[in-house]
């Protein structure tokens, strides 16, 4: 699809691409595990040694690859797990540290996260949601532009790893893109690991 205007593309797409991952989702109701197991080398290879670094996942909704096989895997290797909360006036994403043992709340768009006394964490890596991918490293979000934001401070803070997490079938060729997108730097689906070329 090709539009002058990105914006609009990436409007008109998002109904396309929601429906094709409910679809996926019926059709791959293992993805969570075989991703999990696609991704362990990749990811022990890229960071060899966990100690003392935070692995920010997501609380899956609908139709998302569910990262909880991911998250198992990570904090077995010695990870400390972190959610996104979105918090505060301005709809900032913070990342706050997640005990798997303690109930969730809601944050102020309604998503499960830690409850605001745990603590903010600085993430190394970055498992994000999305409804499409290319190859490039484009994801198509959902369009509220959270994720893009925390992104996009969190690397002028220094170095952090994005990874996607989804079907297969949600790559989309030359997505539409905007200045603000925060490129992804691997993608993980339930077939391969796609590392990004810069």
């Amino acid at each position: 699809m090709t539009l002058a205007d990105p914006a609009a593309a990436k409007s008109a797409l998002r109904m396309f691409v929601r429906t094709r991952r409910k679809l996926l989702a019926r059709e791959f109701p293992e993805a969570d595990r075989m991703a999990a197991e696609v991704g362990r080398g990749p990811l022990a290879a890229r960071f060899p040694d966990p100690a003392g670094k935070v692995a920010a996942l997501y609380h899956a909704a609908g139709s998302e690859v569910s990262p909880r096989r991911l998250a198992d895997q990570l904090a077995l290797a010695g990870w400390t797990l972190a959610l996104p909360s979105v918090e505060g006036e301005t709809g900032a994403m913070v990342f706050r540290q997640w005990d798997r043992a303690a109930p969730l709340s809601r944050d102020s768009i309604g998503l499960h996260a830690p409850a605001v006394d745990a603590a903010i964490v600085t993430p190394d890596l970055v498992v994000v949601p999305l409804l499409a991918f290319d190859r490039d490293g484009r994801r198509l979000g959902q369009g509220g532009g959270y994720y893009d934001r925390a992104l996009e401070a969190l690397k002028a803070r220094g170095e952090v790893f994005v990874l996607g997490l989804a079907y297969g079938g949600q790559e989309t060729a030359n997505l539409p893109h905007e200045a603000h997108d925060q490129a992804l730097d691997a993608i993980l689906t339930e077939k391969e690991y796609i590392a990004v070329k810069v």
